[in-house]
């Protein structure tokens, strides 16, 4: 079956990155909406993604920064009515651009109301070590956790690139405007009784240095979040 994809890009502070990503999905993935919010960025992001000049590119910006969770839910309301699946990517590099691709290939395979890209189901121990052990170690913990209240069997719960269809958008009701969003998203097509999928994707890992935005207050908020009564 040929569906139909808006693929929304939450962005902030990537000036460095994001024209590149941009330009390259926009290539790459022509008949498909391509979603680009700014999070209030203080640097030239926002410049940048407007110099891709593909047609079938919407740029977005927040007044302020909100958070990535927020920009994830304005990209939600300003897809097309059209609009058969709904992928997640960042605009910081870190994901291979062709390995959305294997998303989209599983979708017209497969009979599935949503699919993630697991950076781990491939990844090497040197990947392991350059991401950083500690954060190795948390995101399996968080994950860990996530399956055990959700009935789930993911490898990658924090992965960067998420996908659903459409038509679950609405009883999804996300609210959350900051990196609980992954642990919301989640626990929401849990709620609707749906099983998870996964692609293995490629992972080239940032530093805090390099521009990686997740810390460590980060994950205690989605580690309160994935306790929350579900």
């Amino acid at each position: 079956m040929k569906y139909r994809y808006s693929i929304i890009i939450p962005c902030y502070n990537e000036e460095n990155t994001v024209f590149e990503v941009v330009d390259a999905i926009c290539t790459k993935f022509s008949e498909s909406n391509v979603i680009v919010v700014d999070d209030g960025s203080t640097d030239s992001s926002f410049n940048e993604m407007t110099k891709v000049t593909h047609k079938n590119l919407y740029a977005l910006k927040h007044e302020e920064n909100m958070g990535k969770g927020a920009a994830m839910r304005t990209g939600l309301q300003n897809i097309k009515p059209s609009t058969d699946v709904v992928i997640f990517t960042d605009a910081d590099k870190e994901i291979l651009i062709g390995d959305i691709t294997r998303v989209v290939n599983y979708y017209e395979k497969n009979n599935v109301e949503a699919v993630f890209g697991s950076r781990f189901v491939e990844m090497n121990l040197n990947k392991k070590f350059q991401m950083g052990l500690h954060r190795y170690i948390a995101n399996k913990i968080l994950t860990m956790l996530i399956n055990a209240i959700c009935r789930q069997k993911l490898t990658d719960m924090e992965t960067a690139v998420k996908s659903f269809k459409s038509n679950i958008i609405d009883n999804l009701n996300l609210k959350s405007n900051g990196f609980d969003i992954e642990p919301e998203i989640v626990k929401a097509l849990s709620k609707e009784r749906i099983t998870i999928h996964e692609v293995p994707i490629n992972y080239e890992p940032r530093t805090s240095s390099e521009g990686k935005k997740i810390s460590f207050k980060d994950g205690v908020i989605t580690l309160g979040y994935i306790l929350k009564k579900y």
